[in-house]
């Protein structure tokens, strides 16, 4: 697999993943594991972090194509 094709996959996944816990927040839905309640601060990190790992990784592709 070649570094462009990694950071474009990388940045489509962290993408989705930021997207599914805003879903989350938007329609309060709940989050169990192993009967722990994710709390929605927890959710909010996420999609911070996820975004941001997506818009690296995209970035990444860009100048890679360079």
């Amino acid at each position: 697999m070649s570094q462009r094709m990694f950071n474009l996959v990388a940045g489509l996944l962290f993408g989705l993943f930021a997207l599914v816990h805003a879903v989350r927040i938007a329609t309060s839905s709940g989050f169990m594991v192993a009967g722990w309640s994710l709390p929605t601060w927890a959710s909010t990190i996420a999609i911070l972090a996820g975004a941001y790992l997506a818009l690296a990784a995209l970035r990444l592709n860009k100048s890679a194509g360079s």
